[in-house]
């Protein structure tokens, strides 16, 4: 589906590759990347099956109107080659307002695009969604095994110091230094399931303290080499 609006779109790749990343991004006009280090929760049986190993992640953020995150995502393909094995992942979200012209300059630069200071899903017929799960720290593992119990099959954690608060901030959400946050992009009909067996296993009656919301995506690359 063509991608219209503004779109809130998230590159995870292996910490080596940030540089390559930032310069293709800077080819392609994004002006504002907002970057966070993280780390990989995939299993060895998991990493395996993808030719990966675990290592240190990091995350380029940034927002983009639809022409250009369309543009994006095909040279994600086409110029990093992310469908190979190690290449990373990028989810695409709908952004559902921002804030004026000097929200839309902050983020997309002074270029003026047609799509509008607003997007929403044309329909809800999304394959994808990007969980989120703040919990008291040391606890991803808890998280993880409760969401692979479910079929999610890895996820990125952020610690919140430096960086790591600012994306907290970034999506509303204010979280304290004893705190992280877990990113699960998983199939759309998985979703309530990973939800129910978080909440179950490390909610807030739990010694993990957590709380999960998801966030549909209209477009995803990256995932078993297949776009989506």
């Amino acid at each position: 589906r063509e991608m219209t609006g503004y779109k809130y779109v998230a590159v995870i790749t292996d910490r080596e590759y940030g540089e390559d990343f930032e310069n293709f991004l800077k080819r392609h006009g994004v002006s504002r990347v907002m970057e966070t280090f993280a780390n990989g929760t995939a299993e060895p049986n998991v990493l395996d099956s993808f030719g990966l190993q675990k290592t240190e992640k990091i995350i380029l953020r940034f927002i983009a109107d639809g022409e250009k995150a369309a543009e994006i995502k095909k040279a994600l393909y086409t110029e990093m080659n992310i469908a190979a094995a190690g290449g990373g992942i990028a989810v695409f979200a709908p952004v559902d307002g921002l804030g004026g012209e000097s929200a839309r300059k902050f983020f997309c630069g002074e270029e003026k695009s047609e799509k509008g200071e607003s997007s929403t899903m044309e329909n809800s017929e999304y394959k994808y969604v990007m969980l989120t799960v703040i919990a008291d720290k040391g606890n991803s593992d808890t998280v993880m095994e409760a969401a692979r119990g479910a079929g999610a099959t890895g996820g990125t954690v952020v610690r919140a110091k430096g960086t790591g608060a600012e994306i907290a901030k970034f999506f509303g959400v204010t979280i304290s230094a004893d705190k992280e946050m877990i990113y699960i992009v998983a199939k759309r009909e998985l979703r309530d399931g990973i939800m129910r067996a978080v909440m179950e296993k490390a909610g807030k009656n739990s010694g993990a303290h957590g709380v999960v919301f998801s966030l549909p995506l209209d477009a995803v690359a990256g995932i078993n080499g297949v776009e989506a």
